[in-house]
């Protein structure tokens, strides 16, 4: 044949080698089918298949009638294949479905893919003899015989699967709730703890104030301390609840890393003395300058470690390096303490986990303290880790991908003198609705040398702040009738309205979280101490409130 053929002489000889090419491929077929000794048997071999299938396998015309309905379809929608062998598929679709499934079966008929999967993440359901609709996963397969379009269905009865998932979403949702749950009672409960614990605590630090024979002031250290201890309890688990319900923020500040490490190794040094341990502080030059992050969390990573070494150590010492590892900084706390067997050092980052039952009955704690650790590394960006040995002590290692800005340390700042209040006697207005709290502030104040008036309420606080002018209000955040931020910013509104002095509002609270303190300086508030109050941070407060311009004796 050449070019020069005519098309219709092209078409009718590509018409007679397709023919020959179908007669070829069913004798090639006819061969297989014989050599394997299925000549006989193609019928049974089918019949075993479908038979053995647990999915159901149906079988239609090109007018959508069964013709084949397998013993999977007979399970699965409870018909027998005598009564829908003949009938329209239709009759196992809901009748809502009905027409979007013939638009489906159409444009399959239509295109040119010769299968396709239906997922039962679509709208794909079937009707049971009984009425019944449940979920189906299909395969679809369309092929041209000689007495028409045929199609078979592969099909899937996912009901179980489809349960499953939806009590597992369930479980999760329910688990979520009850995390919150347990989050939101923990924020509660440490805040009303925070109530009586300050009462403790206020009367203690005024107590300590007084004369008192050594056997007393004994008596009092014992109070102090335990007041203390139960104190960074709740603040672990005010730490944890605000972690799990994701409302923990990390400040952005610039800080000096030998200066946070000089802090740490004043604040336990004492401790270290105290049993007989040998106690090391050292920063490597690698790591010294200034760094960007959240001091305040990074310090309190490396007390956690250096408390639980220092307590889990008694004997020999416990050393802490601060370096740089792999561009990151790295906490490194080293003891020679009782050590972790290594199958049970996993545990340690676990919440309300340590390594043997026995270590709480001998050593206390809660077991929250590393699990904060590992998430506020976690919350950096960075991990830690543990290497330990029972008996050979252990060594935590935190990695923190902190930002370095300066390789020098910044200029050394003398420490300031610890605060003393001011001579200049002060007229100070008490916003607190809690009676032991008023209690411990009067108490606390007339030590000081301060005249203080109550207010019950944010409501009553202006109110007093209306009839007459005070030097420094002592305002607490939250107060039945009108909290401390609505009070003080009816206080700040009336002063611009009217243009009277501005009075210095120090708010008094329990939620002293860096996001809180904004909001409270936001509402106009000048400065926050938070509860249980301490005598000094009391006293830093008011000597910086009185040194405003307008202020008795400023």
């Amino acid at each position: 044949m050449s070019v020069s053929d005519p098309p219709k002489t092209r078409g009718a000889i590509r018409q007679v080698l397709s023919q020959r090419g179908r007669r070829m491929g069913a004798a090639l077929r006819r061969a297989l089918a014989a050599r394997a000794g299925l000549n006989d048997n193609l019928e049974d071999v089918l019949n075993g298949i479908l038979n053995i299938s647990s999915e159901g396998i149906v079988v239609l015309d090109a007018r959508l009638r069964i013709l084949v309905f397998s013993p999977g379809a007979e399970a699965a929608f409870g018909w027998s294949a005598d009564e829908m062998v003949g009938q329209s598929i239709e009759r196992l679709i809901p009748p809502a479905l009905r027409a979007s499934h013939r638009k489906h079966v159409e444009a399959f008929a239509a295109g040119e893919a010769q299968s396709r999967r239906m997922s039962d993440r679509s709208d794909i359901f079937g009707l049971r003899r009984n009425g019944e609709v449940f979920p189906l996963e299909v395969g679809l397969s369309k092929l041209m015989t000689s007495k028409g379009q045929i199609y078979t269905a592969l099909l899937r009865d996912v009901s179980d699967r489809r349960e499953a998932e939806q009590a597992l979403a369930l479980a999760a949702a329910e688990a979520q709730a009850a995390n919150q749950a347990k989050s939101a009672f923990l924020a509660a409960m440490s805040h009303e703890i925070r109530t009586p614990l300050n009462g403790v605590l206020g009367m203690a630090q005024a107590m300590a104030m007084e004369d008192l024979p050594p056997h007393q002031r004994e008596r009092l250290e014992v109070i102090r301390q335990s007041g203390e201890s139960l104190l960074a309890i709740l603040n672990d688990l005010l730490d944890l609840s605000k972690i799990e319900a994701g409302k923990l923020e990390l400040e952005d500040a610039e800080f000096d890393i030998q200066e946070l490490a000089r802090g740490a190794h004043a604040t336990f040094v004492a401790v270290a003395e105290a049993r007989g341990l040998a106690f090391e502080v050292a920063v490597a030059p690698a790591a010294r300058g200034v760094y960007r992050g959240d001091p305040l969390r990074v310090r309190q990573i490396l007390h956690n470690l250096i408390s639980n070494a220092l307590k889990f150590t008694e004997a020999g010492s416990v050393r802490v390096t601060v370096g740089r590892s792999g561009g990151a900084l790295s906490l490194v706390v080293q003891d020679t303490g009782i050590g972790i067997p290594p199958e049970k050092a996993a545990r340690l980052f676990q919440k309300f986990e340590q390594a043997d039952a026995s270590t709480t009955r001998r050593f206390g704690g809660t077991g929250l303290g590393l699990a904060i650790c590992r998430d506020l590394a976690q919350m950096m960006g960075g991990s830690i880790g543990v290497e330990s040995a029972p008996g050979e002590g252990a060594t935590f290692t935190v990695l923190l991908p902190l930002k370095r800005i300066a390789r020098a340390p910044a200029p050394p700042t003398a420490a300031p003198p610890p605060p003393t209040p001011r001579e200049t006697a002060l007229k100070v207005l008490v916003a607190e609705d809690n009676a032991v709290n008023q209690v411990v502030l009067k108490t606390l104040l007339e030590q000081l040398g301060v005249a203080a008036t109550v207010a019950p309420d944010g409501r009553a606080a202006v109110a007093a702040w209306e009839r007459e002018p005070w030097d420094v209000i002592l305002m607490d955040v939250q107060m039945p009738e009108m909290d401390g931020p609505t009070a003080t910013g009816v206080i700040r509104r009336r002063e611009a309205a009217e243009g009277r002095p501005r009075t210095p509002i120090v708010g008094l609270t329990a939620n002293a979280m860096q996001h809180q303190i904004a909001e409270y300086r936001n509402a106009g508030m000048d400065d926050v101490v938070a509860k249980p109050v301490q005598v000094d941070r009391l006293v830093e407060a008011l000597n910086a409130a009185a040194a405003q311009p307008g202020v008795s004796g400023a």
